[in-house]
């Protein structure tokens, strides 16, 4: 299987910067580049970054082929409604390469939420917010007129214009590895996206996932499997490509490297080389 590859751009740096990280990936012939979606890092102690949808839209018009995703668009942020007319306008700006990666947020982003004036719900009720999201995204996208009446969100007879350009939508990836989001991701994902899973649980999960899907009469090679994580920039090619091997399994199909504000051409040269031998 042929893996495809994507860059996470960091959050603590100019925008500048994240400019030539791009275009150095488009050359390199990455397949995307993806935004963190965040008011205020946690981990950084300025707390710096550039709004996720922003930073899309104006990289859309730095580039020509590569796809620009959200890594990954916390449910919470934005009415669905909003999320919808946004990730639609971008997909006509960018002439059809969106990928919204979305999820719940987790408890580590509590604090990030709660001080910019936001609730942290519990898991049932940010998975039902997520889960009425994405009906609610589809619809919009792909309906001239719709309705929606959910225990989170209502909707009445809204209008979405203009379409996305990609049918039937942009694909729609959900991070995360909660048992409560691979019921969703089976249900209505296009894509799983996973982090921070040794080996033996990503076997698990992947196993529940293609049951899953059976039971839901879904094809689940049709679910995009990608990896997401920190590469290591001091080691060798060889040892860069055990690690991936490590942190991964034989279903997983796309590998999205975070390389850190100093990334250099070599690092992303590399991180492509070294995917290109799993």
């Amino acid at each position: 299987m042929v893996s495809r590859i994507g860059c996470l751009l960091p959050a603590d740096t100019t925008f500048d910067r994240i400019v030539e990280m791009t275009q150095t990936c488009e050359r390199l012939g990455y397949d995307s580049v993806w935004a963190l979606d965040h008011l205020a890092p946690y981990w950084l102690k300025s707390g710096a970054s550039l709004e996720c949808w922003t930073t899309l839209a104006s990289l859309a018009v730095h580039t020509r082929e590569i796809k620009l995703g959200s890594l990954v668009t916390n449910v919470n942020l934005r009415h669905p409604s909003v999320l919808a007319k946004i990730t639609s306008s971008l997909d006509n700006v960018s002439h059809g390469r969106v990928i919204l990666g979305i999820g719940t947020g987790d408890r580590l982003s509590k604090r990030e939420l709660t001080s910019f004036g936001y609730q942290y719900e519990t898991i049932d009720q940010r998975v039902m917010r997520l889960r009425e999201t994405i009906q609610i995204l589809q619809g919009l996208w792909c309906s001239d007129e719709f309705s929606f009446k959910g225990r989170c969100f209502r909707i009445l007879h809204a209008r979405l214009n203009p379409k996305p350009l990609q049918q039937p939508h942009p694909p729609i990836w959900i991070g995360g590895k909660h048992q409560k989001l691979m019921d969703l991701i089976a249900e209505l994902a296009d894509g799983w996206n996973y982090w921070n899973i040794n080996r033996k649980q990503l076997t698990l999960k992947s196993n529940y996932l293609s049951n899953k899907c059976s039971h839901l009469h879904r094809s689940f090679s049709h679910i995009v499997k990608s990896w997401s994580g920190t590469i290591p920039l001091n080691r060798s090619t060889s040892q860069l490509v055990d690690y991936l091997r490590r942190e991964s399994d034989t279903k997983t199909g796309y590998f999205i490297g975070y390389f850190g504000k100093s990334t250099k051409q070599t690092h992303l040269e590399q991180f492509a080389e070294a995917v290109s031998k799993l």
